[in-house]
């Protein structure tokens, strides 16, 4: 069982990960355009409402790191190690293959086919990649004690204000539910592919199954009244 927990948690950390990076790119492209571009128009009103999808996969990061730290024997090192480990070969297998794909490993929206028709190689190095960072994020109180005393003081900062981090958890996740909706109408419409110049080639259908598991898990977390019992 504690083994489960843990392969589920770091799965969210993962998921949330790609959700943030997916949200993050198009935002910056949706305010580097003055707002005068509409993603996925007219079904999503206002591209600002990524933003809510982008707090939602954080507090998730949250909640499936707590919930995630169950007592499992370490494989020698640290998971941090492995995590750092993944990341650097990843870079390897970016510098060797496909050096320009480094310089955009933050923005998948701006890899024409990072999803699709791509070598396995460098879809291998990307997956490395954000695998090593679920791994650091997920052991990152470890990396020293004098980190993880700062995390264990903000955890009892944050109990004066768990009410308000479900309430903010708990809004996140029904607008992520009606972003959700708006892309899968969107691809629907558009055959669950992005054509337009400022999305290439990016399947909207990964995008939308990232922000369902988002809203699912975090709803889920407010049901369980989870901050007010782990916090």
């Amino acid at each position: 069982m504690a083994l489960g927990r843990k392969i589920l948690c770091l799965a969210i950390i993962f998921n949330s990960i790609l959700n943030m990076l997916f949200a993050g790119d198009i935002l910056y492209m949706f305010y580097l355009s003055g707002s005068k571009w509409r993603p996925y128009w007219p079904y999503l009103l206002d591209g600002s409402l990524l933003w809510f999808t982008s707090i939602a996969s954080f507090l998730n990061i949250i909640t499936a790191k707590i919930l995630g730290s169950v007592d499992l024997k370490r494989i020698k090192f640290h998971h941090y190690f492995y995590g750092f480990i993944s990341v650097f070969i990843s870079f390897i297998f970016m510098i060797m293959f496909a050096p320009t794909y480094l310089f955009i490993l933050l923005m998948p929206t701006l890899i024409s086919d990072a999803y699709g028709s791509t070598s396995m190689t460098v879809s291998a190095a990307f997956f490395l990649a954000y695998g090593g960072m679920t791994l650091i994020i997920d052991d990152i109180q470890d990396l020293s004690l004098r980190f993880g005393k700062a995390l264990d003081a903000l955890k009892r900062k944050l109990h004066r204000f768990r009410r308000a981090l479900e309430m903010i958890h708990f809004c996140c996740c029904i607008t992520s539910i009606y972003v959700t909706l708006s892309v899968f109408s969107w691809a629907l419409a558009n055959g669950f592919h992005l054509g337009e110049l400022m999305l290439p080639e990016i399947s909207a259908g990964i995008f939308t199954l990232n922000l369902l598991i988002t809203s699912i898990w975090g709803l889920g977390m407010v049901k369980k009244r989870f901050w007010l019992m782990n916090l």
